[in-house]
């Protein structure tokens, strides 16, 4: 195994991999660049050294202008690929699997020169002189050196040569650089990726016209899908959307279509070149069957139909040979028949099968435009596209409260079904599930590798790693049991005033916050009538959403423990009385129910530079916040209180807010939201600090 080397390595292996497709057309030991014949000979710690190798240069390129959407699939699969690789027996089983579906390929792969070969061999009793060199050059371009090219063809004599072909035309000049064009294919094919679907062909394709339409409703087109995407949230879909808007403008707008067209012909020509001439070679003509399929491909690439037949007759002309006459493309729509629609009804079952109900729903639309009418085979394929966009509804909405608890161990499996049944369905911020999974595998990776550095750490960084694996997934068993082995100490006052009621399909569970000062956390589990506990998550708020508790019916029995540090209080639960509360819990002054009850707490509360600081939670626009020197405020509008309202745009103005002189002094946050024009501000504090004499506070 030879050692690795990173320009090699993205040569010889990465493009090989890009060029394919992606990883999932290659195995994991051409992907970590491990030779298949000295498998037996290496140990799980050479195996190791260079799956940490790789990996770190798909790290380091993760950005590369071409490969980066393949390295990021990569990355996505390293944990399945270095897994299936770490153990030797395990490794050595997927070798034999490896060699045979090699082996297959390099049959596949052969199969069309030996096919070449053998109709010459038929025709002429030999191959002949004259084409041994441009059978060699095809084989090139199917990956075939020049070692397995003597090998397949050796056994078979060399003829006198044939009679020569005709001169050949020149290929048109590229009007656009093709290092241009390749940058928008290579981000069209990882629009494609992100949104799990088909790559549109080109940037026509990309707003929905037909190649050469009108200038001004390209325009038209490209500033709706501007606006459009300036409302998504700013990530890579929105990113490359914006550049190939940009290209759409320069290009198709501002430049001169046809010369955009005439470049995808000359690119359409060079892929296609190695077809005509294995043809041509064979068969000394271009048969009009193969001219249809060309020209059918030469379409697909995103030629209109005059551009594509005269790609297809250019080629056939460089090989001395004239191609065929077709049907000419017709000027107008073809008639309609009566059973037009049949074709788009099947390709909705098929997009419903693949999960993409979105894209099913355009193929039913399309169907019911070709029938005149919503015959029922459409109607029966509509109720299922409607059925499964509903069911994807709820499939967010009961994600949500869990991504909002950031308990992404439970956002995993629905996730995961969610991209498999609804793919092309968006949820909250037109997220699409393949991110929402990507993100959530990510969080739970790194937050394992936290937890398994935190086992040998000392204590101080092991608290460390640990705090560091809950931010990132608040339900992680393993995280929370250890830290609370780490540091334990004095158990907190427990939580007071547990109440559970549904809202909507989940069951919000309140409580009162623990009287203990420091950041308290609170951890809660569910009972169901077996009596057995389900954690539900952990939250530095008062608050938590359970959506997954079973819908309908009685309300399970809640328990709600507080922690500081690595030390739990014992917990309360729904069914003991709170003495002194008399029905829901409600701050003397503030309205029982708001709508900035629903919004996430604030996190990170501290005194720092001179500043209250703190993270906004998403959807709050405005903060109350509200100080008072002798005890915890008990509303946000406490009369004994000192109370100031800050926008979010103050709080960047200011980095901060001031607050009034005199320690100790307690401080509570209160979200706020717009709601018809007026404030709607939460019932209890989503936060709270203690700012003790010359200290920096403590937050609860």
């Amino acid at each position: 195994m030879r050692a690795f080397d990173s320009d090699d390595y993205r040569r010889r292996v990465l493009a090989v991999v890009h060029r394919r497709g992606g990883a999932e057309h290659s195995d994991p030991f051409e992907i970590y660049d491990i030779p298949l014949a000295e498998v037996d000979t290496l140990d799980d710690a050479a195996i190791r050294a260079r799956i940490a190798e790789v990996w770190a240069f798909w790290q380091r390129s993760r950005d590369h202008p071409r490969y980066r959407g393949v390295i990021i699939g990569l990355l996505d699969l390293h944990t399945e690929l270095a897994t299936a690789l770490a153990d030797r027996t395990a490794r050595l089983t997927l070798r034999d699997r490896v060699a045979s579906a090699r082996a297959a390929r390099d049959d596949e792969r052969f199969a069309a020169l030996d096919a070449a070969v053998t109709r010459l061999v038929a025709r002429f009793g030999g191959i002949p002189a004259d084409r041994v060199a441009g059978l060699r050059t095809w084989a090139a371009t199917q990956g075939i050196d020049e070692s397995a090219f003597a090998l397949r063809t050796r056994r078979h004599r060399i003829v006198p040569a044939s009679p020569a072909a005709g001169p050949a035309d020149r290929p048109r000049p590229e009007p656009i650089p093709a290092e241009v064009l390749r940058q928008i294919r290579a981000d069209l094919d990882e629009l494609g990726r992100i949104t799990a679907s088909a790559p549109p062909c080109s940037l026509f394709d990309l707003l929905g016209v037909s190649p050469g339409a009108p200038r001004e409703q390209i325009r038209h087109l490209r500033d709706e899908a501007l606006m459009r995407n300036r409302a998504r949230r700013p990530d890579r879909r929105r990113a490359l959307l914006d550049d190939l808007l940009a290209a759409v403008g320069a290009l198709l707008i501002e430049g001169d279509p046809d010369a955009y067209l005439d470049a995808l012909a000359a690119a359409t020509s060079e892929r296609l070149r190695p077809r005509v001439a294995a043809a041509v070679l064979v068969e000394d003509a271009l048969l009009a069957a193969e001219a249809a399929a060309l020209v059918a491909e030469a379409e697909a690439d995103g030629l209109d139909p005059q551009r594509a037949r005269a790609v297809v007759g250019a080629l056939a002309r460089e090989q001395g040979v004239t191609a065929p006459l077709l049907p000419p493309p017709a000027g107008g729509l073809p008639p309609v028949r009566a059973d037009d629609w049949r074709p788009a009804v099947s390709r909705a079952r098929a997009a419903l099968r693949a999960g993409r109900p979105v894209a099913a729903g355009e193929h039913v639309a399309t169907a019911r435009e070709l029938a005149g009418e919503t015959l029922p085979p459409i109607r029966a394929v509509d109720d299922e596209v409607q059925t499964a966009i509903r069911a994807a509804g709820d499939g967010w909405a009961a994600l949500a409260p869990l991504i909002a608890a950031g308990r992404y161990r439970a956002v995993l499996p629905a996730a995961r079904r969610l991209a498999e049944t609804a793919a092309d369905v968006p949820g909250p911020g037109n997220q699409l599930a393949g991110e929402l999974l990507s993100l959530a595998v990510a969080r739970c990776t790194t937050a394992d590798e936290l937890v398994a550095r935190a086992r040998t750490a000392g204590a101080v960084d092991r608290e460390r790693l640990l705090g560091e694996a809950l931010a990132l997934v608040t339900d992680h068993a393993e995280a929370s049991t250890l830290l609370a082995r780490s540091r334990p100490g004095p158990a907190p006052a427990p939580p007071a005033a547990v109440r559970a009621h549904r809202d909507g399909r989940s069951v919000l569970v309140s409580w009162r916050p623990s009287t203990t000062a420091g950041e308290v956390r609170y951890r809660v589990t569910r009972f169901a009538a077996d009596s057995v506990g389900r954690a539900v998550g952990v939250t530095a708020g008062n608050s938590l959403e359970d959506g997954g508790a079973p819908p309908g019916g009685a309300i399970p029995r809640y328990e709600v423990a507080a922690g500081v540090g690595g030390a739990w209080s014992t917990p309360a639960g729904t069914t003991e009385a709170d003495p002194g509360t008399d029905g829901p819990i409600a701050l003397a002054g503030t309205p029982a129910d708001t709508a900035a009850d629903a919004l996430p707490s604030p996190v990170g509360l501290r005194w720092a530079g001179e500043r209250l600081r703190w993270t906004w939670p998403a959807g709050c626009t405005e903060m109350m916040v509200v100080c008072r020197p002798d005890g915890p405020p008990t509303a946000a509008d406490d009369p004994r209180a000192q109370v100031r309202k800050v926008t979010n745009t103050r709080y960047e103005i200011d980095g901060g807010v001031l607050l009034p002189p005199g320690r100790p002094l307690h401080v509570a946050l209160f979200c706020c939201v717009r709601q018809a024009g007026r404030l709607a501000v939460a019932t209890s504090a989503g936060a709270r600090l203690r700012l003790e004499p010359g200290g920096d506070g403590a937050g609860g």
